[in-house]
């Protein structure tokens, strides 16, 4: 970097990393906008759209929702029960077999979530 801004000069080097940063964020503002468009015209709720949005969990939430919000599980359990399809999603591995984040899902619904800091 410092042979660059010895061979450019200040100013140019200045303008090429503020014009980096501005490449950048909107990048992310055009990405962020794209997925917004998207999640609307999927779902009708906006209240929904922005909980998936912010990648909040809560009952209730279909398996649609989940996958939205938090995208693929690194680990899934579960099956059939006598009554009732039961599934663990698992997120963020910490360990062998530990997760910081278990999302319970009973018909593809969620029932019930564990976080640990």
């Amino acid at each position: 970097m410092a042979s660059v801004v010895r061979s450019l000069g200040q100013v140019p080097s200045i303008l090429i990393v503020v014009g980096a940063i501005a490449i950048i964020a909107w990048y992310k503002a055009h990405r962020r906008a794209h997925r917004l468009a998207q999640l609307r015209s999927k779902y009708t709720d906006e209240d929904i759209v922005q909980r998936i949005m912010r990648h909040e969990v809560w009952q209730g939430q279909t398996t649609d929702q989940l996958r939205d919000s938090r995208g693929e599980p690194a680990s899934v359990d579960g099956g059939l029960l006598k009554t009732r399809k039961r599934e663990v999603w698992k997120y963020h591995r910490s360990g062998k077999n530990r997760y910081r984040l278990r999302i319970t899902l009973d018909n593809d619904v969620v029932s019930d979530y564990f976080q640990k800091n």
